[in-house]
């Protein structure tokens, strides 16, 4: 009886946990991104990977960031302006999205490894090409991009401005549809708050973090940790880590423009 109980007592916990787990997943919607509070400027970003925590640092790139508030056909827009720079510059995108609900206008991406740009217009649903791609490629990107519009979805590319307006609370789960226009198809991706943590300022000061991860398994077993300020819900960090070698992204104090 005793064993009957404790067996009984243990499936009602587990039970009670998994409904607990499941009403905290919170399938983010328009309704749930805080754009009013979108913070407007430029921002700059350090990556740089490591073979381990201890090794130094390797493939330096210096990411620079400016989001503006604009106008698009007369309507309320917002473009995200995105330079990667490493000797020369080795990416650069500019992204617009609809104001009301944050979803993709355009989307037009240079890859200096690939040696093309892509140009992605999701009003009038085409996507163009600068440059030599080959034809199943090119088939790929725009079936890709067509199955895109089978449901909302937010621009995987701007994720580190998405994270500022999604709705922090301990324990939640945030499920996000997420789309990198040539990069594979729309998906659904989960992102984990595990709590809190600290990070340390330039001045010594403690910044009071929510932090969020997101667990890989495929093709690789790691996973993608974020430390969100809770005061000015930027992202200040992120930590990524696959098969034991790491990769960082830090968020410098002041910008080179202004």
């Amino acid at each position: 009886m005793k064993n009957f109980t404790v067996t009984v007592l243990f499936m009602s916990i587990a039970s009670f946990y998994l409904k607990a787990q499941k009403n905290d997943t919170l399938v983010i919607r328009p309704e749930h991104l805080g754009i009013k509070d979108l913070t407007i400027g430029r921002s700059t970003y350090i990556i740089y990977s490591k073979k381990s925590k201890e090794s130094p640092a390797e493939r330096t790139v210096l990411v620079k960031i400016n989001v503006e508030s604009i106008a698009h056909n007369g309507k309320p827009a917002i473009s995200v302006t995105q330079q990667w720079d490493r000797d020369t510059i080795t990416h650069a995108a500019v992204t617009l999205f609809n104001r009301t609900d944050f979803s993709t206008i355009s989307h037009n991406s240079f890859w200096k490894r690939l040696g093309y740009t892509s140009k992605f217009d999701f009003e009038t649903k085409k996507v163009s090409f600068e440059g030599k791609v080959i034809d199943s490629i090119k088939n790929k990107i725009t079936s890709d991009f067509n199955d895109s519009f089978k449901k909302y979805n937010l621009n995987w590319h701007s994720d580190l401005v998405i994270f500022s307006l999604l709705p922090y609370k301990e324990n939640r789960v945030f499920k996000i549809n997420f789309y990198d226009p040539g990069f594979g198809k729309a998906q659904e991706v989960f992102y984990s708050v595990t709590g809190s943590d600290f990070l340390s300022g330039s001045s010594g000061e403690k910044i009071d973090c929510w932090t969020l991860i997101n667990k890989i398994t495929t093709p690789v077993n790691g996973y993608q940790k974020f430390w969100i300020s809770k005061k000015t819900k930027e992202v200040l960090k992120e930590e990524d880590s696959f098969n034991g070698q790491y990769r960082y992204k830090l968020k410098f104090a002041v910008s080179e423009e202004y």
